[in-house]
């Protein structure tokens, strides 16, 4: 994104009316249902214009982009990627997540059932990701995780945030652009600066909720897109299949200036 863009989102985002993480009681929504889609990074100061008053913006300290770090852990042989790659439910992940700003962290375990909820736990953690699953691997056994000790980090992905709730609809909005893709084993990157990837949390799902609204006047449609999935995806090359996931990838592409010179 260019400087000029930035400056845009910025004076977009200084409109809101903020809340703190104490204010959010009704939008914590660790058992929900997620709305994924992918839009252009230029969509977004319009798209924060429409829906201020809606949505308050998170702010912590100040921050209202946040940067988020995640290290996913998979088996040696993906098998978590390869379940969700296979349209398995009832699958997990299991990831590190860093909040940089704050200097925190957790682990978390995200279930995905097979009505199509998400439901996620974590407990507080170490900021170096590998001791946190040693830290906690009893909490992942008891969540039904089978010989945690033996996940290994499977890729690193990290964004910038932009987080919208209403109490009053019981929905959050997360904004994340500049995601980058990193697979461990190789080094090999990938960086996504050009668009974003939204994703509205609900109880259940309405689409008659503003943000759904919104996009769908912009012609923006519900996409499938997992941040973990197309890292892998994108960085492991041949040690994955991926065939299940090129068309929602190539259509990311076609927005992305920088994933369009990928070949995949």
């Amino acid at each position: 994104m260019n400087q000029s863009l930035l400056n845009t989102i910025d004076h977009a985002l200084g409109a809101f009316d903020t809340h703190g993480l104490c204010d959010i009681n009704n939008t914590k929504l660790m058992d929900r249902v997620d709305s994924k889609f992918v839009v252009p990074a230029e969509q977004l100061p319009y798209l924060l214009q429409e829906s201020r008053r809606y949505y308050s913006l998170l702010s912590i300290d100040g921050i209202k982009h946040s940067d988020y770090l995640n290290v996913y852990f998979d088996t040696d042989d993906f098998n978590y990627y390869h379940m969700h790659h296979n349209g398995k439910l009832n699958r997990f992940k299991v990831r590190h997540r860093h909040y940089v700003d704050t200097g925190t962290a957790f682990l978390e375990l995200k279930f995905k059932s097979n009505k199509g909820r998400t439901v996620k736990t974590r407990r507080a953690a170490d900021l170096d990701a590998n001791k946190a699953l040693i830290e906690h691997a009893g909490f992942l056994s008891d969540q039904g995780i089978v010989e945690p000790a033996k996940l290994q980090p499977s890729q690193t992905v990290g964004y910038q945030r932009i987080c919208l709730a209403s109490e009053s609809l019981g929905e959050r909005v997360t904004l994340d652009t500049k995601a980058s893709f990193i697979d461990p084993d190789s080094g090999r990157q990938v960086m996504l600066d050009d668009v974003v990837i939204v994703e509205l949390k609900q109880r259940r799902i309405d689409r008659q909720s503003p943000f759904y609204r919104l996009l769908r006047s912009q012609g923006v449609r519900p996409q499938t897109f997992s941040k973990y999935c197309a890292g892998v995806s994108l960085t492991t090359q041949n040690r994955v299949k991926t065939n299940r996931f090129r068309r929602d990838i190539n259509k990311v592409a076609k927005l992305s200036h920088s994933l369009s010179r990928l070949t995949f």
